[in-house]
């Protein structure tokens, strides 16, 4: 698995993950992962447009990463998940804990406020 950062436009700092979030691709980000979201930015998007696959695991890193987020008033959102994943963290009621955007315009809507 791979993880790459960018600073976008609004000061969204945008996290993409590359790869099957099971419990060898979790583990080879994990410590990365933390790293990032410990970031000063207030804004967090994770991109998982390139993740095919997620486990409990992948679910756990996603819970514990935008609990740190938010714990420091920050706002932290899962951008363009794919269809398998998105049922997943449906299923799962992760979508009733961190909020699901399909692209970065809604993304920046969310995290902006507005």
């Amino acid at each position: 698995m791979e993880i790459r950062e960018e600073v976008l436009e609004g000061d969204i700092y945008r996290i993409c993950l590359d790869g099957r979030m099971d419990i060898e691709g979790v583990a080879s980000i994990e410590k990365r992962f933390t790293e990032l979201v410990a970031e000063p930015y207030d804004r967090v998007a994770v991109d998982m447009s390139a993740v095919p696959y997620m486990s409990s695991i992948g679910i756990r890193a996603l819970l514990i990463n935008a609990k740190a987020v938010s714990r420091r008033g920050g706002k932290y959102v899962i951008l363009a998940p794919q269809a398998e994943v998105l049922d997943v963290l449906k299923v799962s009621g992760i979508d009733q804990l961190i909020t699901i955007c399909s692209d970065l315009d809604e993304a920046g809507k969310v995290l902006s406020g507005n």
